[in-house]
């Protein structure tokens, strides 16, 4: 396979001197870990990639020297993800951790013995990772957040900053389950508000930028982001310049794109899911089984408001908001 990138963390096994003698010991081999990704591998890691191997390092693992880390990436495409994963079974990794939901299910459908710790995936009962949070009852486990149930907050914060909103637009990659689930659960929170909304379900670049034509011509009154992976996550920087070129208000579930531009987000903080994740590898990795570690819940969520972009786009902030947030950006 040509287009699955291949990075690995090499790891030497060196050799010790024992201590007052000429013999030498060596070192236990290292544990091999397997990392699944869609997106694209970055260099340098990404912030939430370095809260992952923050996270192993907290607990004793060294990179290179402990633990060997070996990369499969996708580079966007979904249909790379199952050659990805086996890759990563031909090289006989003790663990995959399988960032994202659609990297979760290609593992689950390429191994069912090698363990799988999943890392932000919005609700895991609801795409079949598992058969329920406290008992997983596979080789699944992780942690994980509630994407859809954080849509109706959303929607409400995007309405005091737009008290004159009526139509609000949502925009999503059909291929992720957790983005479909956000979307529905968007357009019922904006109904109960007595909102019309307006979908755009994505499979492809071409598609996003027939949705953004449509939306120039015809502008809605904010944009909602269901921000997940994929197309969307490829063309944040994209969609930033729209919603500011374009005066819509823009808000999402990941504090990354309103970093790019986008007016607000209401988000789990993802850094600290990666980080918390290198615990179920710890477990496993000295023997615990999938199935017998519930899947842990993220409850720390974060208010983050552009400053500038709203300043941009001619809107006060709330002052309820003001107080609320957990940061600016200026």
């Amino acid at each position: 396979m040509t287009r699955v990138r291949r990075r690995t963390f090499l790891a030497a096994a060196a050799a010790l001197a024992a201590a007052g003698g000429p013999r030498r010991a060596r070192a236990a081999p290292a544990r091999r870990i397997g990392y699944l990704l869609l997106v694209p591998l970055t260099d340098p890691p990404s912030r939430e990639r370095m809260a992952f191997l923050a996270g192993l390092s907290e607990l004793g693992h060294r990179p290179g020297v402990t633990i060997e880390i070996v990369y499969r990436s996708a580079e966007g495409d979904p249909e790379f993800l199952p050659d990805a994963c086996r890759e990563l079974v031909a090289r006989s990794v003790e663990v995959i951790v399988a960032s994202g939901p659609q990297a979760v299910l290609a593992a689950m459908r390429t191994t069912g013995t090698v363990p799988i710790v999943m890392q932000a995936v919005g609700d895991p009962v609801g795409i079949g990772a598992v058969r329920s949070l406290a008992r997983p009852e596979a080789n699944v486990t992780g942690v994980s957040f509630i994407s859809s149930d954080l849509a109706p907050k959303r929607v409400q914060l995007i309405r005091e900053f737009v008290p004159a909103l009526r139509r609000i637009a949502v925009l999503f990659d059909a291929r992720n389950p957790n983005a479909r689930a956000e979307a529905a659960a968007a357009r019922r929170a904006a109904t109960r508000l007595g909102l019309t909304t307006e979908e755009a379900a994505l499979a492809s670049n071409l598609e996003l930028q027939t949705a953004l034509d449509r939306w120039r011509a015809d502008k809605p009154d904010a944009l909602y982001v269901v921000f997940e992976e994929g197309i969307v996550v490829d063309n944040r920087s994209l969609l930033a310049r729209f919603g500011l070129e374009h005066r819509v208000p823009t808000v999402s579930g990941w504090s990354s794109l309103t970093d790019a531009g986008a007016l607000l987000s209401y988000a789990p903080d993802i850094a600290a899911i990666h980080r918390r994740s290198a615990h179920h590898v710890d477990r496993i990795l000295a023997g615990a089984k999938p199935a017998d570690l519930p899947v842990e819940m993220s409850t720390t969520m974060e208010l983050v408001i552009n400053a500038r972009t709203a300043r941009a786009l001619g809107l006060g902030i709330p002052p309820p908001l003001a107080r609320s947030a957990d940061r600016f950006v200026e």
